[in-house]
C-alpha cells in the first residue's frame, strides 16, 4: 500500500508553477520563442463579393501563431479572419474586419513603400494601420498586417505579418500573394528565419 503524501500548500504551489512552465515551454525553441518561417508562404484568395462561394476570400493571420500557419478562410463559414480581398467599383482592395458591419475593427493593414525582402520589422504605431476603410491593392506592393487579438490567449496578443501582392487576376477576380509572419505574440520582426 502506498502511503498518502501530504504536500504543504506552498510546495504544491511551487510544483504547480514548475509544471505550468514546462507545459508553456512545449513546442518552443531554446530562446523561449517559436521559430519564424524559413521562406514566404504563397496563398490565394477570391473576391468576397463576386468570387465562388466555395473559395476563400479572407486571410486568418492569427492561425500563424505558435506552430501554426496563416490560412485563407471562407467568410460564409467563420468570422475567424483578419482581412479580406474585395473589388469595389472595379478596383481591387484589402478589406479590414472593421469594414464589415458587426465585426470588431481590431485587425489592420498598412501599405509600406519598401521592398518586401528588405522590410525587417512591422511598424509599432498601431494607429498607422487601417482598420475600417478599404486599402487599394497594387501588384508588387508590400503591406503590413496587425492581426486581431488571438482568441486563444487571455491577454491581448497580435500576430504581425508582411504580404507582397504577386498577382491580381480577373474573371472571377482573385489574388496571389506571399506572406511572412512572426508566430510570437506581439513580436514585430517579420524577417524569415535563417536556415542552418
Amino acid at each position: 500500500m502506498i502511503p498518502d503524501l501530504e504536500i504543504p500548500v506552498d510546495r504544491r504551489t511551487a510544483v504547480l508553477i514548475v509544471l505550468l512552465s514546462v507545459i508553456a515551454a512545449c513546442g518552443e525553441d531554446s530562446t523561449g520563442s517559436y521559430p519564424r518561417p524559413i521562406e514566404p508562404l504563397q496563398l490565394s484568395m477570391y473576391d468576397v463579393g463576386t468570387g465562388p462561394v466555395n473559395r476563400a476570400s479572407a486571410l486568418n493571420v492569427v492561425a500563424g501563431s505558435a506552430l501554426g500557419f496563416p490560412r485563407t478562410e471562407r467568410v460564409d463559414q467563420t468570422e475567424q479572419w483578419d482581412i479580406a480581398f474585395g473589388v469595389i467599383e472595379g478596383d481591387p482592395v484589402w478589406l479590414p474586419r472593421g469594414f464589415f458591419e458587426g465585426l470588431e475593427p481590431d485587425a489592420g493593414i498598412l501599405a509600406v513603400p519598401s521592398d518586401f525582402e528588405e522590410i525587417g520589422e512591422a511598424p509599432e504605431d498601431k494607429e498607422a494601420y487601417e482598420y475600417t476603410d478599404p486599402l487599394p491593392m497594387v501588384e508588387g506592393e508590400t503591406y503590413m498586417i496587425r492581426s486581431r487579438n488571438d482568441p486563444t490567449t487571455s491577454l491581448p496578443c497580435h500576430i504581425y505579418a508582411k504580404v507582397m501582392l504577386e498577382t491580381i487576376q480577373q474573371d472571377p477576380p482573385w489574388i496571389e500573394f506571399l506572406i511572412v509572419w512572426n508566430p510570437n505574440c506581439d513580436d514585430r520582426n517579420v524577417t524569415v528565419e535563417a536556415s542552418e
